[in-house]
């Protein structure tokens, strides 16, 4: 998994970005300060696509 969900020290969440080992940031918002509930989506969310991405890739079709 690239994105996983922390408990930092003030008691609430962030998303990070273990690529490039930074709090992982969606539509120029830094994903700090979360509720356990945003950071599990937002996660989920960040891994779905970049798993899309690193599948397609190639493009549309795979190789034979």
């Amino acid at each position: 998994m690239r994105f996983v969900a922390v408990l930092d020290p003030t008691g609430s969440w962030a998303v990070f970005d273990t690529a490039n080992e930074e709090p992982a940031e969606l539509a120029g918002r830094v994903l700090i300060g979360l509720t356990p509930l945003e950071a599990w989506w937002l996660t989920a969310a960040a891994n779905d696509e970049a798993g899309y991405r690193e599948i397609h890739a190639q493009g549309p079709y795979p190789s034979q």
